[in-house]
């Protein structure tokens, strides 16, 4: 038997007092005669904790016992789980329903009116785009039209050559280029147009191998001539490479010296590198593309955790990722302490 001993105070109550405070006493159909009994509720202290925090109730809404079952008012009960409880005295029933927040219709119509708003802007967009490409395709069509007429019209060596080229090599790794020659038999050069952006996206070797392709045929009909020539963007016409051959075909390339977005191969970087071998490493980039210096920052005791071959392995790839995706032609590395940026090593 329980000690009664900390009991607070026992009542005497109806069951329609308990109708009001426990849904666990409506046993009785809804359209059944109503009844009471008497029943003796201990009043114990009991507090309600929900999360961690104390459900306030009064002397009206105290949490009691009753044959040792604890009942808690629902109302008390929605309070705490952010619940809306109401009375239905016509149809006996207790209603029990989230507390939603309700949206005004001038804010739905708004937001509908918006949607309507943009998706005209975005249809009329679409059409602007259309007619943007239908323009680009009859611009590239007439364009093709005078080259086919300028080829037609000329029939010198040089020119076949010039044409066998262009279908040779003008889609070489995707470059879509333009490909002409000048000189004489002695002294040739190649002027080469595409985009800055296809230009770029060849790795070094690749814009080598591009260019001594183009060498070698021209070789097999001009095997004594001096070959140079320059890469140029077809845009806007700037100058993106010049190259030089020797008598065995070799290219050496120059490149024209641009600046560069750092944030961009910053941001390429940290998400290549950023993580490598577990370790948290920065990286900060500054120069052109001639010529860059890259510091990494990574904390001293990491990198002293580091295995010799982590560290060759993540200095020689980001040199590689720099020069071959980044296209830059010389790099410079400083390995740097993230909390004073003293220098560690250079690479």
């Amino acid at each position: 038997m329980k000690s009664l001993k900390s009991i607070k105070k026992p009542v005497i109550i109806t069951a329609v007092s308990a109708l009001a405070i426990s849904g666990a006493l409506f046993s009785q159909s809804t359209y059944a005669a109503q009844v009471t009994k008497p029943i003796q509720a201990v009043y114990n202290n009991i507090k309600i904790i929900y999360n961690g925090t104390e459900v306030p109730a009064d002397a009206k809404t105290e949490p009691f016992l009753l044959d040792g079952v604890t009942y808690i008012p629902l109302k008390l009960a929605g309070t705490a789980l952010d619940k809306k409880v109401t009375w239905d005295g016509t149809n006996k029933r207790v209603v029990i329903a989230d507390n939603g927040v309700p949206i005004d219709q001038s804010t739905v119509t708004a937001l509908n009116n918006q949607i309507t708003t943009l998706t005209q802007e975005l249809n009329t967009a679409k059409a602007a785009n259309t007619t943007k490409d239908a323009t680009i395709a009859q611009l590239q069509k007439d364009n093709q039209t005078l080259k086919d007429d300028a080829s037609k019209n000329s029939s010198s060596p040089m020119k076949d050559l010039e044409r066998d080229l262009n279908d040779d090599h003008s889609e070489d790794y995707d470059t879509n280029s333009d490909i002409s020659l000048n000189g004489n038999k002695n002294d040739i050069t190649v002027t080469i147009e595409m985009t800055k952006s296809r230009w770029e996206d060849l790795s070094s070797s690749k814009q080598r191998t591009y260019l001594e392709d183009i060498v070698e045929d021209i070789m097999k009909e001009y095997k004594d001539a001096d070959i140079e020539g320059t890469v140029k963007n077809s845009s806007n016409n700037d100058k993106l490479a010049s190259f030089t051959s020797n008598s065995r075909g070799d290219v050496t390339i120059s490149k024209v010296a641009s600046s560069f977005d750092a944030n961009s191969i910053q941001r390429d970087l940290f998400n290549k590198y950023s993580n490598y071998a577990g370790y948290g490493f920065d990286f900060k980039i500054r120069g052109d593309s001639s010529s860059a210096r890259v510091d990494v920052l990574v904390d001293v005791d990491d990198w002293n955790r580091m295995s010799s071959s982590q560290r060759s392995k993540l200095t020689d790839g980001i040199i590689d990722f720099l020069k071959d995706e980044e296209s830059i032609d010389r790099v410079d590395g400083t390995i740097r302490n993230k909390g004073n940026s003293s220098q560690i090593i250079t690479f």
